[in-house]
């Protein structure tokens, strides 16, 4: 009883302490944006899903397709249905070991289609997929290098340069080191929505 008593006290006199410093409750958007739509997702809402596909670095031109396993749901309904698809491309601008996903269309089970603007997210929140890094070297024909040279080289100086290039250093010049980067099909990932989007 006397502990009920004193927390009693303790809020009436946050409440009083509230009210006489002059801060008022916040109650919303003066000016709230109204809508017909019966679904939207607010910049940054963000959901799970899973890559249905393998990222390959080196070719990255081939979609990313990723699978809502289960219902996302959202203020008490169900805005994207499992097995919805999002579909985007992969880029590795900037980055050495983490993969870039970038999509723009969501796919809904009854093949309907909605356009969004989003980014994908590791587990742990940073931006990007981790993946499995292989450093190699690609072989570039000696003979486009040695072409090159001569293209690029002072006239009258170009053809003494080349002849002068050992097979073994025209060996060492027509490698180029690189590396790709790999994501595994299966990995889950977190989709980041940029722009709102309402449907």
């Amino acid at each position: 009883m006397y502990k009920r008593f004193v927390l009693f006290k303790i809020v009436l006199l946050l409440a009083v302490s509230t009210v006489s410093a002059g801060i008022e409750p916040w109650t919303g958007m003066t000016n709230t944006v109204q809508t017909k739509m019966k679904y939207f997702m607010h910049t940054g809402y963000m959901f799970d899903a899973v890559l249905q596909t393998a990222i390959f670095s080196y070719n990255i031109e081939s979609p990313v397709i990723a699978e809502i396993e289960y219902d996302v749901i959202y203020l008490d309904k169900i805005i994207l249905p499992k097995h919805s698809k999002i579909i985007g491309y992969a880029s590795i601008l900037k980055s050495d070991d983490r993969v870039n996903i970038f999509f723009h269309t969501t796919v809904f089970p009854n093949g309907q289609e909605l356009k969004i603007n989003a980014l994908t997210l590791n587990t742990d929140g940073s931006l990007g997929i981790p993946g499995v890094v292989k450093k190699y070297q690609e072989i570039l024909p000696a003979k486009i290098l040695l072409e090159t040279a001569a293209n690029i080289a002072v006239p009258g100086i170009a053809k003494p340069i080349i002849k002068e290039l050992t097979a073994d250093s025209a060996r060492d010049l027509s490698y180029k080191p690189t590396y790709s980067v790999t994501v595994k099909k299966g990995t889950p990932v977190v989709v980041y929505i940029v722009d709102r989007v309402e449907y």
